[in-house]
């Protein structure tokens, strides 16, 4: 009895004295496990009894930590809570909490435990948007002579995160992520970045470097040019066409994507051979894209309203390429390449081939009024008077800006973002060969005479976005300054596409709702391309999101002015692979970015996707 006495005066004393700990103290210990009296005098004598301040609010004790506020071993990496959780495939949405863990989403629930949990980091999303990642099917890397894209590619992905997106794919309008080079025949060069390269020597070195978000790439049929030594305009040789197939399979072996074309910028491309590439791409169970060969104009402005498309041959072409070797294929930019009232029949006529026939086609569109191009392609060389350009497309000379600087006989003949009169228009023209622009600005902008013009109607865009198959790429890139040698971007769309779409046209212009608008900039192009843990908010998929206040996110860059690099506002959130990337509008520095290699089939399955559309919004 005496020695149970002195043994229950020990615990006592014991008690007190960690009371007076805890008092001076100021913390608040954790429950220890359960254990029994035994156990508790073993463990926790003066002798083995550590006091230790760790950190603010922690306390160590006898090997047990104790923590007010945020854990050191949390549950999730990441915990989005009170938040509008949209999922575009299943039809969620509601105010629910997101759970990240090892760049996956773990769970979601509308369970208030959940926002409870342990985490390293906790956004409050209340009265915001979490959608997943936007996507953005057509884009470039960028234009430098004699600089490898790998020196600039992070850049890209820079600008690309701020607008939301989280994937992107670039090697487009027929000019792989390595560059190309060919030949006029004018003692000019269309040429930037390294084509030499191999697209597995390019993956490889992409691979290293710090990106912001996920990207894959195609290869383009200009470059293919380039390595078998065509020059521009030059049909190829059968031999050719066999060289330029054995290095797409190369390519497509790789990881590329599939095959582009840019056959407006270099019309020498034969049929034979771009359907050969066609053929290569689908057999290795890879894609297509097209920007096609001419632009389109409807003369209906000159006949009474009457109908009369010019140039359907060059829709027809990337129809064709796809019925004759069943390659998935996006036909580019449509609105921009559609003009002067022919975008409806462009739209008509991809959607009749799809639902008529079950081709695996899509498109994209931009979604901006204005584009860049350049004069000396408009007018074929200079060969075309703007008094008959205007004529057939409709156009009036107000809707032309100078792109850049432009010098003629060493005089500064029109500033930059200035409005063009049609004189000075038709003045350039005839002098197409004398237009000079400043060496650094030359060194930035690939165009010859780049013209800055507001030639596509809201109209178009709004019709684009009804159909289900049509997505959304920024055509964007970079640029080199020549005196700081610092990398920017000159187009607006690299930070205004997709947060226009979510402000001008779903809730300004309210051409689609909120939910199409999510679908299409996620789900849609995840499912036709393959990519099954992207484009969705579901337990297991890639913890790729973007939140965003839809009350007030807007696009900020613009055409003109010199606005071209501000970023969007109401993009609050940008995480990639479960990193936090974008905070509050700003980059927080995180590069989790990775390169996407393709080592599956594109499946190209537009009739499902229009299905699963059909499904969710058919009665909207």
């Amino acid at each position: 009895m005496m020695k149970q006495s002195k043994y229950f005066q020990c615990i006592v004393f014991l008690v007190i004295i960690l009371f007076v700990l805890q008092s001076m103290s100021g913390c608040v210990f954790q429950e220890l496990p359960d254990a029994s009296v035994d156990d508790v005098s073993a463990n926790t004598t003066v002798e083995n009894m550590v006091v230790q301040q760790e950190a603010p609010d922690t306390v160590v004790l006898g090997g047990y930590t104790s923590v007010q506020g945020e854990a050191n071993n949390p549950e999730y990496d990441l915990l989005i809570i009170n938040g509008r959780v949209i999922d575009p495939e299943t039809g969620r949405d509601e105010i629910a909490h997101v759970a990240v863990k090892d760049g996956l989403i773990e769970k979601i629930s509308t369970d208030p435990a959940l926002a409870q949990s342990d985490a390293d980091r906790i956004i409050d999303a209340e009265d915001l948007v979490v959608s997943p990642g936007f996507i953005n099917t057509h884009t470039h890397e960028g234009q430098i002579e004699d600089v490898p894209t790998t020196d600039y590619l992070p850049d890209c992905t820079r600008y690309y995160v701020q607008d939301g997106i989280t994937l992107w794919l670039g090697g487009d309008c027929g000019v792989s992520p390595m560059g190309v080079e060919i030949p006029t025949g004018d003692n000019n060069t269309i040429g930037w970045g390294h084509h030499q390269q191999s697209m597995g020597e390019f993956l490889d070195e992409a691979e290293e470097l710090e990106l912001y978000n996920n990207c894959g790439f195609k290869s383009g049929n200009m470059t293919l040019r380039s390595n078998v030594g065509l020059s521009h305009g030059e049909g190829e040789s059968e031999e050719q066409i066999g060289e330029m197939q054995s290095i797409l399979e190369d390519d497509l072996e790789s990881g590329s994507f599939g095959i582009s074309y840019g056959l407006m910028y270099d019309m020498g491309a034969t049929k034979e051979a771009c359907l050969a590439l066609a053929e290569t791409s689908q057999a290795a169970g890879g894609m297509a894209a097209s920007h096609v060969r001419y632009p389109l104009w409807n003369l209906n402005h000159l006949l009474l309203g009457k109908d009369l498309v010019l140039f359907k041959d060059a829709i027809h072409e990337a129809i064709d390429k796809s019925r004759e070797t069943g390659v998935p294929m996006i036909v580019s930019h449509i609105t921009d390449m559609a003009q002067s009232g022919s975008s409806e029949w462009a739209f008509q006529v991809i959607d009749e081939a799809i639902r008529e026939e079950g081709l695996p086609l899509s498109g994209d569109i931009i979604g901006h009024d204005f584009l860049m191009n350049d004069a000396y392609i408009l007018t074929f060389q200079g060969r075309i008077p703007i008094a008959l350009l205007f004529l057939i497309g409709g156009y009036e000379a107000s809707q032309f800006y100078a792109g850049n600087d432009f010098y003629i006989d060493d005089e500064l003949f029109v500033e930059k973002y200035d409005q063009l009169t049609y004189w000075q228009l038709e003045y350039l023209r005839m002098r197409i060969d004398d237009v000079d622009i400043p060496a650094e600005e030359e060194k930035e902008e690939s165009l010859s005479i780049p013209v800055i013009c507001e030639i596509i109607p809201p109209e178009d865009t709004k019709l684009g976005l009804q159909y289900p198959w049509c997505f959304i790429g920024n055509d964007a890139s970079v640029r080199a300054d020549a005196e700081t040698g610092e990398y920017y971007t000159p187009h607006p769309r690299a930070l205004g596409t997709f947060s226009q779409l979510f402000g001008r046209w779903t809730r300004e212009k309210e051409a689609i709702s909120l939910h199409q608008a999510i679908f299409k900039a996620s789900f849609a192009p995840a499912y036709w391309l393959g990519l099954d843990q992207k484009g969705r908010l579901q337990e297991g998929c890639d913890a790729d999101i973007t939140i965003f206040d839809p009350q007030t996110i807007k696009h900020r860059a613009e055409w003109v002015g010199g606005t071209e690099e501000l970023a969007p506002e109401g993009i609050e959130y940008v995480i990639v692979n479960g990193q936090l990337v974008v905070e509050h509008g700003d980059l927080t520095g995180a590069t989790p970015g990775e390169v996407i290699r393709r080592d599956w089939e594109v499946p190209g399955n537009t009739t499902e996707l229009i299905s699963v559309y059909d499904e969710h919004f058919v009665n909207e």
